[in-house]
Protein backbone atom coordinates (compact mmCIF):
# COMPACT_ATOMS: atom_id res chain seq x y z
CA UNK A 1 0.00 0.00 0.00
CA UNK A 2 1.26 3.44 -0.88
CA UNK A 3 1.03 6.26 1.65
CA UNK A 4 -0.90 9.45 0.96
CA UNK A 5 1.75 12.10 0.16
CA UNK A 6 2.28 14.70 2.86
CA UNK A 7 2.59 18.45 2.17
CA UNK A 8 6.35 18.22 1.59
CA UNK A 9 5.94 15.40 -0.95
CA UNK A 10 3.13 17.28 -2.70
CA UNK A 11 5.26 20.43 -2.88
CA UNK A 12 8.18 18.41 -4.29
CA UNK A 13 5.86 16.92 -6.93
CA UNK A 14 4.40 20.29 -7.91
CA UNK A 15 7.84 21.88 -8.31
CA UNK A 16 9.46 18.80 -9.83
CA UNK A 17 6.93 18.23 -12.60
CA UNK A 18 7.11 21.90 -13.68
CA UNK A 19 10.92 21.87 -13.65
CA UNK A 20 10.99 18.64 -15.70
CA UNK A 21 8.47 20.08 -18.20
CA UNK A 22 10.52 23.25 -18.67
CA UNK A 23 13.74 21.19 -18.98
CA UNK A 24 12.08 19.10 -21.74
CA UNK A 25 12.82 15.95 -19.72
CA UNK A 26 9.98 13.56 -20.48
CA UNK A 27 11.34 10.72 -18.33
CA UNK A 28 11.62 12.98 -15.27
CA UNK A 29 8.22 14.58 -15.96
CA UNK A 30 6.43 11.23 -16.17
CA UNK A 31 8.53 9.95 -13.26
CA UNK A 32 6.99 12.54 -10.95
CA UNK A 33 3.53 11.27 -11.89
CA UNK A 34 4.51 7.59 -11.55
CA UNK A 35 5.93 8.32 -8.11
CA UNK A 36 2.64 9.70 -6.74
CA UNK A 37 0.19 7.70 -8.88
CA UNK A 38 1.53 4.17 -9.38
CA UNK A 39 -1.98 2.72 -9.09
CA UNK A 40 -4.16 5.26 -10.89
CA UNK A 41 -3.98 8.60 -12.69
CA UNK A 42 -7.13 10.47 -13.68
CA UNK A 43 -7.00 13.71 -15.66
CA UNK A 44 -10.14 15.68 -16.38
CA UNK A 45 -10.80 18.98 -18.11
CA UNK A 46 -13.44 21.16 -16.44
CA UNK A 47 -16.56 21.47 -18.56
CA UNK A 48 -15.96 18.22 -20.41
CA UNK A 49 -17.74 14.99 -19.64
CA UNK A 50 -15.43 12.64 -21.53
CA UNK A 51 -12.73 10.84 -19.60
CA UNK A 52 -9.78 8.92 -20.87
CA UNK A 53 -6.82 7.04 -19.53
CA UNK A 54 -4.78 9.52 -17.47
CA UNK A 55 -1.47 8.03 -18.60
CA UNK A 56 -2.44 8.40 -22.26
CA UNK A 57 -3.58 11.99 -21.66
CA UNK A 58 -0.41 13.07 -19.82
CA UNK A 59 1.89 11.46 -22.40
CA UNK A 60 -0.13 12.93 -25.28
CA UNK A 61 0.02 16.35 -23.63
CA UNK A 62 3.79 16.11 -23.29
CA UNK A 63 4.41 14.75 -26.80
CA UNK A 64 2.12 17.26 -28.54
CA UNK A 65 2.81 20.38 -26.51
CA UNK A 66 6.05 20.32 -24.53
CA UNK A 67 7.94 22.06 -27.33
CA UNK A 68 5.19 24.74 -27.53
CA UNK A 69 4.95 25.81 -23.88
CA UNK A 70 7.02 27.11 -21.01
CA UNK A 71 5.28 26.91 -17.66
CA UNK A 72 5.29 29.72 -15.13
CA UNK A 73 3.88 29.09 -11.67
CA UNK A 74 1.81 31.96 -10.33
CA UNK A 75 0.38 30.42 -7.16
CA UNK A 76 0.41 27.02 -5.49
CA UNK A 77 -1.82 26.27 -2.49
CA UNK A 78 -1.45 22.96 -0.65
CA UNK A 79 -4.15 22.01 1.81
CA UNK A 80 -4.03 18.53 3.30
CA UNK A 81 -3.82 16.00 0.48
CA UNK A 82 -4.94 18.50 -2.17
CA UNK A 83 -3.31 21.27 -4.15
CA UNK A 84 -4.62 24.06 -6.34
CA UNK A 85 -2.33 25.92 -8.71
CA UNK A 86 -2.44 28.79 -11.16
CA UNK A 87 -0.08 28.18 -14.08
CA UNK A 88 0.71 30.43 -16.98
CA UNK A 89 1.24 28.23 -20.06
CA UNK A 90 3.38 30.59 -22.15
CA UNK A 91 3.29 29.81 -25.87
CA UNK A 92 6.91 29.85 -27.04
CA UNK A 93 7.74 32.55 -29.57
CA UNK A 94 4.62 34.61 -28.80
CA UNK A 95 3.21 36.84 -26.09
CA UNK A 96 0.21 34.50 -25.76
CA UNK A 97 -0.62 32.61 -22.60
CA UNK A 98 -3.13 29.93 -21.71
CA UNK A 99 -3.98 30.48 -18.06
CA UNK A 100 -4.80 27.34 -16.13
CA UNK A 101 -6.22 26.69 -12.73
CA UNK A 102 -5.50 23.12 -11.77
CA UNK A 103 -6.60 20.95 -8.88
CA UNK A 104 -4.73 17.89 -7.65
CA UNK A 105 -6.09 15.36 -5.15
CA UNK A 106 -3.55 12.86 -3.85
CA UNK A 107 -4.71 9.54 -2.45
CA UNK A 108 -2.78 6.40 -1.58
CA UNK A 109 -1.11 5.53 -4.92
CA UNK A 110 -3.61 7.62 -6.88
CA UNK A 111 -3.78 11.13 -8.32
CA UNK A 112 -6.86 12.97 -9.58
CA UNK A 113 -6.24 16.12 -11.64
CA UNK A 114 -8.66 18.64 -13.13
CA UNK A 115 -7.59 21.45 -15.49
CA UNK A 116 -9.57 24.66 -15.93
CA UNK A 117 -8.25 26.40 -19.06
CA UNK A 118 -8.69 30.01 -20.14
CA UNK A 119 -8.11 30.54 -23.89
CA UNK A 120 -5.35 32.96 -24.83
CA UNK A 121 -6.19 36.49 -25.82
CA UNK A 122 -5.17 37.08 -29.38
CA UNK A 123 -5.36 35.58 -32.80
CA UNK A 124 -3.61 32.73 -34.46
CA UNK A 125 -3.93 29.86 -31.97
CA UNK A 126 -5.91 26.84 -33.15
CA UNK A 127 -7.63 25.76 -29.93
CA UNK A 128 -8.74 22.49 -31.53
CA UNK A 129 -5.21 21.17 -31.09
CA UNK A 130 -5.70 21.13 -27.31
CA UNK A 131 -7.70 18.38 -25.65
CA UNK A 132 -9.11 20.84 -23.09
CA UNK A 133 -10.63 23.14 -25.74
CA UNK A 134 -11.74 20.58 -28.32
CA UNK A 135 -15.47 20.05 -28.85
CA UNK A 136 -16.83 17.54 -26.34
Amino acid sequence: MHPIPDAAAIEAFMKGQVAAWNAHDKAAFLGWYRQVAPEHLQIDYAGRSDRGDGWFIIEEMYDKHNHQFRLEVDTTIINGNEAAVHHRNCIVGTNLVIESLETYRFEAGKLFVCYYLLPPRGEGVDLNQFRGFAAA
